[in-house]
């Protein structure tokens, strides 16, 4: 159908055109944005079959290309024209949109959608046509909550919310004014909330709820799906909706990086780009593809699965901090030290490290050898022109010092918990300075991190003893456990419970101070028919639209300000659950080791000779500290 109403405009449009290039426009450019980027060089060869001799290239709008091209530089983002590349989904997005009013946006994580998304509406809104976008995530609450309840025996309504913005944005417009209306659904696609929408989606277009009210779908509105996979959608569904499928391998990631530089100054861009193509680019190829140069070789085993894009990011977050404006990083041979440094825990961050599979001594190796061509020394304080002989991860980059240090040289000295708590028992060892580091680093610049470990790693108590030790007046905590009964509603309600009204339509912690919710179990949530876990959808939309919608009777958009998420979690096995790519790649993630036996033995001991130190009678103590 879509095929046939593009060819009807085009012919239309240009009267003189054979019908053979009608067809095959209309054919090329309607199915086009579906294909995967495998299938995409087959799809055009069987067109060139079927209309041989024929070459018709894509159609250019003139003034919409130049405005999508101009907003994305504004906006910072690489131009990208190439066929099946920023721009040109763009260009797909809205030709589908002129013969559907119903568009799915399909596609991994990293792959450009929200960004494609966007810059349609700001491209349109530029030429004339305000455009405005409402994005909800269908799985962050329920369906009763979405589409509204109707009381059996009282005949009290109480709208819902999908309800409740559908018929705001169906209201007619004037006569005069040109504008568009987005609803976006953000949201994982099921059988079970989607085929209430399946008469929206159709010709009739009418969306009909429970208490009987019948809602149609004026020209000036559209639906967006932007998901990650239809792998729970009806044929029926599908067959309502306009695809365009945008592949994370069109992007890639270099576009990022591009992005990134373009922040720094000049001739320290020029440095870190040397940087990325030395170390960054190769670690990554390693990583996710097994390349070694021109060799193929075992794939490391992640702790949680990530996208290449994901590793990048963090690398450039972590930049950003040991490099921010450091004088001292003027020197080559320091901004080399720390850009090392940062590759290890972002690009390296989730390797895991075995006894059957030592991967992070394997990525260690691969640095050092086919990477960098400085010499290695032994020792705690290894000059920034050479490298550690022992392993990267078991050494810190000290700016300020110029020096690699052993994370061995930061242990103090264990000090037992007042109160002789059990709980309260935290040993310093090289994996809790480390992991507190870490930390430190990431939530003092105000980015999400999730640690990743097996029962045991400390995660949670270390968490929980950094947090404690920050300044109580600037910083709140809220700990949360999520346990397999954990509701969305849950989780929203305790935000609400810690946060105030401070505007209108802005809410957050007392003025001057910062909340920090630690999260721990963030995977233990159960996991529906449908392969969503409601908590996770809720802070999906959270975290990366800042606020959330209100659940009372008002319905309303909450803008949530100085809110900052520190999860835990062990890796997906068992009743852990895998959690969802998109949710995952907001994170700044870093898996942590189960102690080693000389880590098992500094804690043990630890607690031994200060429990020993009570004991009456010196040479008592001085027997029982030589048997240990």
């Amino acid at each position: 159908k879509s095929v046939l109403v593009m060819a009807g405009s085009l012919k239309r449009g240009a009267p003189e055109m054979s019908e053979h290039l009608v067809l095959m426009r209309a054919l090329r450019d309607m199915n086009l944005p579906k294909f995967v980027y495998d299938d995409v060089p087959l799809f055009l060869g069987l067109v060139n079959d079927l209309f041989p001799g024929m070459d018709c290239p894509r159609v250019r709008y003139p003034q919409f290309n130049d405005t999508v091209e101009n907003e994305l530089a504004e906006q910072g983002y690489q131009v990208l024209t190439g066929s099946s590349e920023q721009v040109d989904k763009v260009i797909q997005l809205y030709e589908v949109m002129m013969t559907r009013h119903t568009t799915m946006v399909v596609g991994q994580t990293g792959g450009g959608k929200t960004v494609i998304i966007n810059t349609l509406a700001r491209a349109q809104t530029k030429m004339g046509k305000k455009t405005t976008l409402h994005t909800i995530n269908p799985k962050a609450i329920t369906v009763s909550e979405l589409y509204g309840v109707l009381d059996p025996d009282t005949r009290d309504w109480t709208d819902g919310l999908l309800s409740n913005i559908f018929r705001e944005i169906n209201k007619p417009l004037p006569p005069e004014r040109d504008e568009a209306r987005y609803l976006i659904f953000d949201g994982d696609v099921d059988a079970v909330w989607v085929e209430n929408m399946n008469s929206v989606m159709d010709d009739n277009k009418l969306l009909t709820l429970p208490n009987g009210e019948r809602i149609r779908l004026q020209n000036h509105c559209k639906l967006l799906f932007e998901v990650f996979d239809l792998q729970y959608a009806s044929p029926a569904t599908i067959s309502r909706c306009g695809m365009v499928y945008v592949d994370s391998r069109n992007l890639g990631y270099k576009p990022y990086v591009w992005k990134w530089l373009n922040t720094r100054k000049d001739t320290e861009a020029d440095v870190l780009r040397l940087m990325f193509e030395k170390y960054a680019y190769p670690c990554v190829d390693w990583v996710m593809e097994g390349i070694d140069g021109d060799d193929l070789v075992r794939k490391p085993k992640l702790t949680v699965g990530i996208t290449n894009l994901n590793m990048v990011t963090q690398l450039c977050h972590l930049l950003n901090i040991v490099i921010a404006d450091n004088p001292r990083m003027s020197d080559p041979q320091l901004m080399e030290a720390a850009f090392v440094f940062c590759v290890v825990w972002s690009i390296g961050a989730t390797i895991v490290q075995r006894a059957e599979a030592n991967d992070r001594d394997r990525f260690d190796q691969f640095i050092k050898t086919r990477l960098s061509n400085t010499g290695m020394v032994d020792g705690e304080r290894v000059s920034a022109a050479q490298l550690p002989a022992k392993s990267l991860y078991e050494y810190c980059f000290d700016v300020e010092e110029g020096v690699w240090k052993a994370w061995k040289s930061y242990v103090t000295p264990y000090v037992p918990p007042a109160d002789n708590q059990f709980s309260k028992i935290l040993v310093p060892t090289v994996d809790v300075v480390r992991t507190t580091w870490l930390l430190q680093t990431i939530v003092s610049n105000g980015k999400p991190i999730l640690l990743v470990g097996e029962s045991g790693t400390a995660k949670s108590v270390t968490i929980t003893k950094y947090l404690g030790s920050l300044d109580p007046g600037v910083n709140l905590v809220l700990n949360m456990n999520f346990s397999s009964r954990t509701s969305s509603l849950d989780v929203q309600r305790a935000a609400e419970d810690s946060t105030e009204k401070r505007t209108k339509d802005t809410y957050g912690p007392p003025m001057g101070k910062r909340l920090i919710m630690f999260i721990d179990d963030l995977n233990m949530p159960r996991v529906d028919l449908y392969g969503t876990q409601q908590p996770i959808a809720f802070l999906k939309l959270f975290i990366e639209r800042r606020g959330m919608y209100d659940r009372g009777k008002d319905l309303s958009w909450k803008n949530v300000k100085d809110v900052q998420v520190v999860a835990a979690m062990g890796p997906p096995g068992g009743a852990r659950n895998p959690v969802d790519p998109r949710f995952m790649s907001l994170f700044n993630i870093f898996e942590v080791q189960f102690p080693s036996s000389e880590n098992l033995s500094t804690i043990y001991q630890a607690i031994l000779s200060s429990h020993l130190n009570k004991l009456p009678g010196e040479g008592i103590r001085e027997l029982i500290r030589e048997k240990l």
